[in-house]
């Protein structure tokens, strides 16, 4: 049996089924840090659940430094990982400097030093790239904290490019997906600031 649906009924199927994946895509980020954040509990002794607060701005820069660590160093154990990525977290995070320098005694007590700051200079180029791809937006931000705390972006800047170009195209639609990622995700961010940033990627996409 077919069943037709009309132009705007077919729009608003494409928002909900592009804001659940795009949300579902930044809740596994999420997760992510909850993971590492139980790593570093139960194998290095360090609690950081107070990271929780950044949610998934963490989970979405770690994810890519996550796949370089294992993917360049396959031979380093579920332990060197976790107290990698936490060191690496710790350096665009967190401002508590007794607690950096915790985490980075541990690193170099672990001969980890070189790795990490291979690692680390991985991670000063995909800090350095998301920051200059928001410079040109033109967005403003009051520091670069606030900055970082839309990384949760980084991996799902593939769908907003294939939304701009096949999908979702006026500033109306972009507003309805924005509040679907937000709702769905339960981001604690401001939502006129996502609108624009994903506006102005939209149309930086379309060319």
């Amino acid at each position: 049996m077919r069943i037709l649906i009309t132009e705007s009924q077919k729009k608003i199927i494409l928002l909900e089924s592009t804001g659940e994946n795009l949300g579902n895509i930044i809740k596994q980020h999420s997760e992510k840090l909850g993971n590492i954040i139980d790593d570093a509990k139960n194998q290095i002794g360090l609690n950081l659940q107070f990271l929780l607060t950044w949610g998934a701005g963490i989970g979405g820069f770690i994810g890519p430094i996550e796949d370089f660590v294992k993917g360049r160093f396959p031979d380093l154990s579920d332990m060197e990982v976790t107290l990698i990525l936490v060191g690496v977290i710790a350096t665009y995070f967190l401002e508590n400097k007794k607690i950096v320098s915790t985490i980075y005694n541990k690193i170099q007590n672990e001969g980890l030093s070189k790795t990490f700051e291979r690692v680390l200079r991985k991670s000063d180029e995909l800090r350095n790239t998301f920051l200059n791809f928001l410079e040109s937006l033109n967005i403003t931000f009051h520091k670069v904290t606030n900055m970082m705390s839309y990384t949760f972006i980084i991996p799902i800047i593939p769908m907003i490019y294939q939304m701009a170009t096949e999908g979702v195209t006026n500033n109306t639609d972009l507003k309805e997906l924005v509040t679907r990622i937000i709702g769905f995700t339960g981001l604690t961010i401001s939502g006129i600031l996502f609108k624009e940033m994903i506006t102005k990627m939209a149309k930086r996409f379309r060319g």
